[in-house]
Parts: C-alpha cells; structure tokens; sequence
C-alpha cells in the first residue's frame, strides 16, 4: 500500500489516511455548523477513468498508463512501487480534461507493478484507486541484453545517483582482438542492483553504438550508429526512452565517438576531420587532424568531448598517444599534450600517455584520462594492474600536466575502449572498455560500485566490451519529447 501522497508540507484534504481515492467533507465558510451548506470534495478516483496498463510496445520494462481525465486538475502524475519501501513519481503534467498518457520508468524486467495517478488542484492532492501492470522480461540470448553482475555497492560511499546509463557490446570475450566490434551492441540503464530498466540496440543494421550522450538541448538521448570496419550507412539516433520522440539522421562518413552542444549540433569525426553538422542539418570542417599534423600522423581518434565552458573539443589520438584541445570557435588548436613536438610535459616527467581514450576536463577544470601506465604501450598484450585512470592539472603557463591522482589498483586491461569521469560527490566513474568492468571509485581509491559483464569465456582482460557510461537520479529527465525549440 503506498504512504499518503503529499506536495508539500503536511497531508493536504481530499485524500484518505491510505492515500487512496475517498472523499473529506468541508465546510466552505470553514466554520463546521451553522448557516452554511456542505459540500463535499471529489475522490481521487472521480478525475479519472478508463484507465489502461499495458507493456510498451518496444521496451518490455516500459508501462504505458493511458485514462480519460474527467474533472480538471493542477497537474497529474503516476506514483508506483515495485518493491517495498521504494515509491517513484513520473514527473507532473497539466491535468487537462481528455485523454491522458504516461509512462513508468526504472522498473527491471519481470516485475509486479501498483501504480496510482495522482492529481493536485488548489494544493490538495487527490490519489486514484491502485492499478497493477507487469514488466515483461529483459531480451536475452544470442543476440541479447548480456547480464550484469555487481559485485560491490557501498551506498555510503558511492553518490546518490540511483542509475547508470551505459553501452555494452555482447562480445564474445577471451579470445583478443578479434573478439570484439562483432556483435550487437547494447545502449542500456542499470539500477545498482545491476538490473536493467531500459534498453534499446538493433541487430538487425549490426551497429555499433558505444557512445551514447544525454542531449544538452533538451531531455532524451543521442545514440551513434556506424558498422565497425564494415560497409553501411552511418546516422545517430535522437530518441526519449519511450521513442515518442525520436529521429534517425545520416551522417556521412561517421566515425568513432560524438558529443552535443547546447544548441543542438553534433560533433563528431570523419575523414580524420573534426566536424559540425548544425540542427538544420549543415556540415561545417572545423579542424584537420592531416592538415595540422601530416601524412605520417595516426589520426584516428577515440575520442570526441565537448568543453562548453571554453568552448573547445578534446580529442585522443592512441597510435601517437596524443591528445588534442581544440577551439569550436576558430578551429585553432589551443594546445597538444603527449608524444607530438610541442605538446605540454608531465609533472612528474615519468608520465607520459599509452594508448590513452576518453580524455574529459572535469567542473574542477582538471584532465581525466584512461591510459595504459607508463612504459606498458602495447595495447595488445594485457597486464595486470597496468592501466590506469588519471587526474591531471593542466598548468597552462608552464605547459605541463601536473599528476594529482590516479588509480591502478584493477586488475583490468583496456584493449579497447576504458574511461573516467568525474561523477556528482567528487568520485570518479571508470570502465576498463573490453575488460568489462565498471567501478565508481572513491577519491582515497575505495571501491563504491563494482559491475562485470562476463564472457563465458573471458578473464580480467577479455570480457563483453563496454562503452560510455554516466549516473543519473531522474529517468524522466531523458523522457522529456526531444529538442528544446
């Protein structure tokens, strides 16, 4: 049974002591006898009617709440439980009268539902009669969502984000490079409990799609969709999670990793050229990677990251072990760092990157960066507790950066792929790429959150390869109907 449904402060009239559909006498000259006629106020259940719960037609963890709202509100949500002790919300709609959808968010596969819609009018709340649906179960098999295991989660330790939006490619792991950039690719979200809540791939274009990024013009998702070292068309996907918005738009040439901007553009690389395709669908050459460093330069990036406070692209090359900062604006490059003639030192002078990715400047204006540790440059013979994840301060007037921390305490190897980024309590969010491991670490190294996707065949070096990933506290906050105008 749920808890009594309250806006603010105390319980407000009009709703029972089990928060359920009911009705409260008032008196509307609020002196209790006397002269004046009582009204009385209506139920939770005199708003609404026909009220329907049925499973979303492409994702199974998905319930889509339709009924016809009959008296007029403030605003109307869903409030639902799965579990005990645990009540969620979908975010407040105006309550106009007509016909009426929602969905429920961030229940996993396989689940009983009670579900109640929820109005507010004048500041009082009103709760519907409970209503029960069920998840259905998470694909699996061949083609698959392959499972998770956590292995560690302290609350205590770890930050308050309830979900982790990831990639996952269903690698068939332990056997090396061949292995992987094969099979289809997963973009997904796990509670931390490791248990899926949403999901989305296509087998049947066999794309991959690793680097998925929320939007900054609006509420829903970004998803890249290219063949790896294959033939095929190349587009992203713009898509809420329940697809009541969503857009597939070519990209010629598309290759590995994007980033959004604030007004809605795409960056992304392709032709070793960092471009820009506008929301109108205009391309813009923003920087030549051949153009700045010639012929005899490695310029295949791993990486695309946006800086909106500076304005600039991060980019890392890992066959030069090089990363590049450079302006969105005037196309300059601002600065290099690594083996390139020119690029910024390192403090302590040992440093120096390996076949590093994921190169992100964090709110405190320092550098994450994934890397191999010194001297282990081969990123295809794994060893352990030789890949590492480090923070950096970027000391622009003496061109270094400066080591202020990093972790190699796993025993993961990043073949492909591997990452870091700083989360909301000051820890570091990490993944090992193909190793298959994502751990939130703590600033005194402390492991907070432990995940593993296992191969059946893998090991610490070879598992089912994993792509971006971030945490997040509000599912509806990728729900919200696409691009801001």
């Amino acid at each position: 049974m749920f808890p009594m449904p309250q806006p603010d402060g105390d319980a407000p009239p009009g709703v029972n002591a089990e928060g359920q559909g009911g009705s409260v006498a008032f008196d509307p000259n609020m002196t209790g006898a006397g002269g004046g006629a009582v009204a009385e106020m209506p139920g939770g259940d005199d708003f609404v009617s026909d009220v329907q719960v049925s499973v979303h037609e492409r994702v199974n963890t998905i319930l889509v709440v339709t009924w016809t709202q009959l008296l007029e509100a403030d605003s109307a949500w869903l409030e639902f439980t799965f579990e005990d002790g645990v009540v969620m919300k979908s975010r407040p709609l105006a309550g106009a009268l007509g016909a009426h959808r929602d969905v429920v968010l961030g229940v996993p596969g396989e689940m009983d539902v009670t579900l109640r819609i929820v109005n507010q009018k004048a500041g009082a709340v009103f709760a519907s009669s409970d209503h029960a649906g069920r998840t259905e179960a998470v694909p699996s098999g061949t083609n698959g969502m392959p499972p998770a295991t956590v292995l560690a989660y302290d609350p205590a330790l770890a930050s308050p984000d309830r979900w982790l939006v990831g990639s996952v490619e269903n690698s068939e792991g332990g056997c090396g490079p061949e292995c992987y950039n094969r099979w289809t690719y997963w973009t997904y979200i796990m509670d931390r409990k490791g248990r899926i809540v949403w999901y989305y791939a296509d087998p049947a274009s066999n794309a991959t799609s690793s680097f998925q990024r929320r939007a900054r013009d609006g509420e829903y998702l970004w998803i890249e969709k290219r063949p790896y070292g294959r033939p095929g068309p190349r587009a992203v996907l713009k898509t809420t999670l329940d697809g009541d918005y969503s857009e597939e738009i070519p990209v010629a040439n598309l290759a590995d990793s994007i980033d959004v901007t604030e007004d809605g553009s795409l960056l992304y690389d392709a032709q070793d050229e960092l471009r820009e395709m506008a929301r109108d669908g205009t391309v813009r050459n923003i920087w030549s990677c051949r153009a700045q460093f010639g012929q005899g330069f490695a310029c295949y990036t791993n990486t695309i990251n946006y800086v909106a406070e500076t304005n600039s692209v991060w980019m890392s090359y890992p066959d030069e072990n090089t990363v590049v900062e450079v302006s969105r604006a005037t196309g300059q490059l601002i600065a290099s760092y690594g083996d390139v003639a020119g690029s910024y030192g390192f403090s302590p002078a040992t440093w120096q990157f390996e076949f590093q990715h994921f190169p992100n400047v964090t709110p405190q204006g320092t550098l994450l960066v994934s890397s191999h540790m010194p001297g282990f440059a081969d990123t295809f013979e794994p060893v352990a507790g030789q890949h590492a994840f480090v923070e950096f301060t970027i000391d622009r007037q003496n061109r270094q950066l400066v080591e202020r921390w990093f972790y190699n305490d796993g025993p993961e190897w990043a073949m492909y792929k591997g990452m870091a980024l700083r989360v909301s309590n000051g820890n570091t969010l990490a993944n090992y790429g193909s190793g298959g491991v994502i751990r939130e670490i703590t600033p005194d190294k402390r492991t907070a959150f432990h995940v593993k996707f296992d191969a059946p065949n893998g090991d610490d070096f070879y598992n089912k390869m994993v792509g971006h990933n971030e945490l997040i506290d509000d599912l509806y906050a990728l729900n919200g109907g696409g691009p801001t105008p």
